[in-house]
This record gives structure tokens, sequence and C-alpha cells, in this order.
């Protein structure tokens, strides 16, 4: 290629990264501030509660009494330290909430591009089949990096150890980097973007397990999983600023892996298209049917998740139960009283199963908005097909896929629970747990929905929505947050069964609120342009 093919390439790929931009900054400012302003939030709540050594020591002597919570938060070395603290306190969150920040910013500006036929414009210029990929990657990982650097200030500014600080924003954005360049893989691998989230999310889920069962075991297991290499850096113990590079090769080979493939894949195809169809559509060809295949990726992803997860909890739940024996402290720094730790153990881990129900039923809602805007709602909707039914066969679809996650799970968790404890009496009462949850859930669907309806172009709200229930559900009640934060979360007003007590009044009026918002979101649907882009 000679110099002036050289830089009609470059610019070319100047151009893409200003379209992602473009159409993708509110998106990511989203998820940035949103993220950013979380993380920090919980540094400077954590400061201000561990505010003295002896606090800081008595915190790290009830979470370090036996091996199982490194299962859910991870092994913090240096847990004797206000950063040792913040980083056990974000253990699970950063877990879940990183992955997702590098997989949505990358799957918008990939495959969900070339699904609505806009990469084909783009590369009908001067623009290289592997430079849209290229420039997702690249402005993903400007979002990583600002994200970084102010949770890094954030730590810093709440008296974190300046070191540790930055090693540890740096390796929770390597985290980030990793999932970004697995979803810009993915989305050269599978033809559509919900195949894009469902395998991000089964290896999430896997990942999660992995560094879960290394760190109960003390093996080598930890180092197999993305999850493990940012709690290896050690930001708050004997630093490991060489572990950085793991995540940092590793995002740099699936993201060049990613970028070749883009260069010689046909644009619209997929590497792994899976076996040919029947010859005649059947149940697909119907509004139930097809929304059930549109929707199946999503429900299956978060079940992975959800299973995995309630499994692991649940064989662990004897471990959990001896440290509380052996500790008191450590029931009361997990909430649990009045003498029941089985309940407490079943109750935080519905906690944790609730908001990764919530999540699905987000990102399902969120299909709706990109079958808008990808232009295939305005096609189903041009002929007998109202608008009303559509938008009432997905909700359902979507409802029907919120009560498998939650029930399958939950009957996980308890067989898992009953084997570890030798104990099956309260199998039932660890189901009803995961059900009444359901209103909560709905809540958040209630919201996404309303955003689809009234507000498309401003549906990244109900992520920033999300992402603020998790922080107060998960640690809201830890860091004594005001009770009017806390009730902003739904999951506050459940009442943390099994352990405390249900209120009907409370169920009723978060029914109420999920039904109106539904009811708000369809009547605005009814009436908005479609699209709107």
């Amino acid at each position: 290629m000679n110099g002036t093919g050289r830089k009609a390439r470059r610019g070319g790929l100047g151009v893409m990264i200003a379209i992602v931009w473009r159409t993708r900054r509110r998106s990511i400012l989203v998820w940035v501030i949103s993220l950013a302003a979380g993380m920090v939030a919980t540094a400077a709540a954590v400061a201000g509660m561990y505010d003295s050594p002896a606090k800081i020591h008595t915190y790290a002597a009830a979470v370090t009494s036996g091996s199982a919570l490194a299962a859910i938060n991870g092994h913090v070395e240096g847990i004797d330290s206000l950063g040792g603290v913040i980083q056990d306190e974000f253990g699970f969150l950063a877990s879940l909430l990183l992955p997702l920040l590098g997989i949505g910013l990358v799957v918008g500006s990939t495959r969900r591009e070339e699904e609505s036929g806009r990469s084909e414009t783009a590369l009908g210029g001067r623009i290289a089949r592997y430079q849209p990929t290229l420039a997702a990657l690249a402005v993903a990982t400007g979002a990583i990096l600002a994200t970084t650097v102010l949770f890094a200030g954030g730590l810093v500014a709440a008296g974190v150890q300046e070191s540790g600080a930055i090693l540890y924003a740096a390796a929770l954005g390597g985290l980030a980097f990793v999932f970004a360049g697995f979803a810009a893989l993915m989305a050269q691998l599978v033809l559509h973007s919900r195949g894009v989230y469902l395998w991000s999310l089964i290896v999430l889920a896997v990942a999660y397990v992995l560094r879960g069962i290394g760190d109960v075991t003390k093996s080598r297991l930890t180092w197999l999983s993305p999850l493990g290499w940012a709690e290896k850096t050690a930001p708050f113990g004997v630093q490991r600023w060489w572990a950085l590079a793991i995540p940092l090769v590793v995002g740099v080979v699936l993201g060049g892996v990613a970028v070749w493939l883009a260069a010689g894949r046909d644009l619209g195809s997929a590497l792994l298209r899976g076996g040919v169809g029947p010859a005649r559509a059947t149940w697909s060809r119907r509004p139930l049917g097809l929304a059930i295949w549109i929707h199946r990726p999503a429900a299956l992803g978060w079940l992975a998740g959800g299973v995995l997860l309630a499994a692991m909890m649940g064989s662990l739940a004897n471990q959990l139960l001896e440290a509380m024996a052996g500790n008191p402290a450590l029931a009361e720094s997990m909430g649990i009283q009045d003498g029941r730790p089985l309940d407490g153990v079943v109750a935080v881990t519905q906690l944790y199963l609730a908001v990764l129900a919530g999540g699905y039923v987000i990102q399902a809602i969120g299909t709706l908005r990109a079958e808008e805007a990808d232009g295939r709602l305005e096609t189903r909707l041009a002929g007998t097909l109202s608008r009303i039914r559509w938008l009432t066969v997905h909700t359902a679809v979507v409802a029907a896929g919120l009560v498998l996650i939650v029930v399958v799970s939950s009957c996980v968790l308890a067989i898992t629970t009953a084997w570890s404890v030798g104990d099956a009496h309260d199998v039932g009462a660890i189901i009803t747990a995961g059900l009444d949850y359901l209103p909560a859930e709905l809540v958040l669907a209630g919201l996404a929905l309303f955003l689809f309806g009234s507000w498309p172009r401003r549906f990244g709200l109900a992520w920033a929505a999300y992402a603020v229930v998790t922080f107060i559900a998960f640690l809201g009640p830890g860091l004594k947050l005001s009770q009017w934060v806390l009730d902003i979360a739904p999951t506050t007003h459940v009442g943390n069964p099994p352990l405390g007590t249900i209120g009907a009044g409370s169920m009723s009026a978060l029914a109420v609120v999920a039904a109106a918002l539904l009811f708000l979101g369809f009547i605005a649907f009814n009436r908005r342009d479609v699209p709107q882009a």
C-alpha cells in the first residue's frame, strides 16, 4: 500500500472513532459517571465508618475468620488497612459491574451496528473492515481509563495510600479491558449481539466461580480467572505491579484477534453460525415464538450466573455457619442477627440473586430498544400486529424469564444448602425467599419499560438506576446510609427474607409501583413515534 493509501486508512480510523463516540457518547457517559460515582461513594462511606486503626482491625478480624467469605468478595491481601476494607466491601460489586462496563461499551459499537445496517453504510466509504472493531475498542479503552482515573482520585481523596489506590484502580480497569476484548472477539464469532452478551455473561460466571473456588481452597485456580488477576495485584498488601501485565496482554490479544477476524470476515456474517435451520419457519413466525427467540440468550446468560452463584454459596453454607459460630462479629458484619445464621446466609445470597435478576430484566427490555433502533420493529408493526400486542407479548416473555431465573436459582440454592448443612427442612423457605423479591425486580422492569416507552433515547438511565440500586442493596446497610437513601432501592422494602419479616403493605406498594410504571410505559409507547432514533 502506498503512502496515500496508508494515510487514508489512518484517516478512516479517526473518522470511525468519531462516529463511535458521537453515536455512543450518552451511554458511555452514563456508564463512566455512574460507575465512578458509585466507587468513589463507596470509598468515602467506608473511610467515614472505619476512621481508626481499631475499627479497621475489628473488621479485618471478623471477615477473615474462615475462608468461606473469600468466595464472595475475594481474598484481600492487606485487609487490615483502609484500602483493604474498601476492596473487600466493593469486591462482589466490582466483579459484576466492571466486566459489564467492558462488555456493554463494545457490543453496542460492533455487532449491534452490523445488525442495524449502519456498519454497511460506514464501510461504503474509506473505512476498512477492521476499523469499526478497532475504533470500538479504542473508545472503550478511553472510557475505562477515565473510570480508572476517577476512581483512583476518589480513593486518594478518601485517605487511601496513593500507590495502593492507583494499583487497585488500574487492576479494576484491567478487568474491564479483558472483557471488552472478549466481547469484541465474540462479536466476530456469533451472529447477534444477544449471543455476545450470553457468552460474555457465561464466561463472567465461570470466572467468578473459579476465583471463588481458588480463594477458598487456596489453589492456583484463582490465576485462571480474570477476577483473580485483579485480586492478585494485592494493591494494599505486597503490591504486584507486574500482575497488571496479565490482563493487559490478554486484553490486547483478544482485541487483536477480533480486529484480525473483522478484517477478513464478510459484513453481517459470523464464524460460528450454528447448524442449518428448519426448511420452514414454525413457532418463530408467531409473535410469541419470535419474542422467546429474541430474549432466550439474555435469560440463559443471567440464569447461568444465578445458578453458579447459588451453587457456590449453598455449597459453602456449612463453612459460613462454622465461621460465624467461632466469631459472632462475622455474623454482625454480614447483617445476620436474631441467632438465625442459616437464614442469614440464605438472605444474603437471595439479595445477590435478586440484583442479578434485576440486571436481566433491564437488558431484556433494552433489547426492545435495539429492535426499534435497528429498524426491525417498524417492519413488525407494518402489518396486523398492534403495538400493544407486540409489547404485551415481549413483556410476558421477559417476566417468564425472570421467574425462571428466580425459581431455578433458588432451587439450586436450596439443594446445595441442604447438601452442605445436612438438613433439608428449609428448602421451601429458601424458594419462597427468592419469590419474595419478584415485586422489587418488577419495579426495575417497570422503570426500564417506562423509559423505553416514553424516553427511548435515554434508556441508558435504566442502567444508571440499576447501578444505584445495586450499590444501595449491597453496601447501603453495611455503610449505615440514611434510611431515605436505603429506601430508594426497591429491594430494601422486601424485608430481607427469610431472615426478616415480609411486610404485606410494602410488597403491595412495590406491586402497585411496578404496575403503574408498566402501564405508563405501555401508554407512552402506544402514543409516540416508531421508530424514534
